[in-house]
């Protein structure tokens, strides 16, 4: 890879993002995505391997949250990302500041594994969970705890929202990444939503370079306590969503 520390700096100063990380920030992430792509060549954690993809759908796609993150939640946070795959957004959101714990969930030992060695060096406050969210939010360390969870290209709303909803404390908040299309699901979605005690109070538009279809942070509140039947077990909620 020979991605490098001023293509990442003239990619966000391009978006408008550049001021919304640290100066020293940007040569751990550098660091991070060179390890991440070095172990792939052994694991299939990402398939955007050239530098201009990597940018355009890992890093500038993350950080796109950045500021609304900041805005949600401005003082020190603990989130989680859900199936964070190759650490993305998970780790542009502990990199943006050095207060925020982000917790990163995959339920795939080995990429949990690769991504503690890509970790280690950053200076983030940023740690590996290998598990499914079904049984993390019934763990009484983690269930209604969290200020902030992060949900990218995961699985459709009504079944993020069972996911996340129960790790969220109320008055935490749920960012989905979504497209414009499918912003459709919203209707489904509405179950969930009434059933775990969630409403959604923001949809933040955003555009990536070079794609032509609207891409959405849609921003869900946690109002009330979550039921005690929910998350169900592992799997129901993808195979009968709420």
């Amino acid at each position: 890879m020979s991605l490098s520390f001023e293509r990442f700096q003239e990619t966000l100063q391009g978006a408008g993002l550049l001021g919304a990380f640290p100066p020293d920030s940007l040569p751990s992430l550098v660091q991070f995505s060179q390890k991440m792509l070095d172990w792939n060549k052994s694991l299939n954690l990402t398939r955007w391997t050239q530098d201009e993809d990597f940018l355009r759908y890992h890093l500038l796609d993350s950080a796109y949250a950045v500021p609304l993150a900041k805005d949600l939640l401005p003082g020190p946070a603990r989130w989680l990302d859900l199936g964070t795959g190759c650490g993305f957004p998970g780790v542009v959101l502990a990199a943006a500041d050095p207060h925020r714990e982000v917790a990163l969930l995959d339920s795939v030992a080995k990429k949990t594994k690769a991504l503690d060695d890509c970790l280690q060096g950053t200076g983030w406050k940023a740690q590996t969970l290998t598990g499914r969210a079904e049984d993390l939010g019934r763990d009484p360390m983690a269930r209604e705890a969290l200020d902030g969870v992060s949900a990218r290209a995961v699985a459709d709303l009504p079944v993020v929202l069972e996911y996340a909803l129960p790790l969220l404390r109320v008055g935490g908040y749920l960012v989905n990444w979504m497209t414009a299309d499918q912003l459709s699901e919203e209707a489904s979605a509405q179950g969930a939503l009434e059933t775990l005690q969630g409403r959604i109070v923001q949809r933040v538009p955003y555009s990536l370079p070079g794609l032509s279809q609207p891409r959405v942070l849609l921003v869900v509140e946690k109002l009330g306590k979550t039921p005690e039947a929910f998350p169900r077990a592992v799997g129901v909620p993808s195979k009968k969503p709420l």
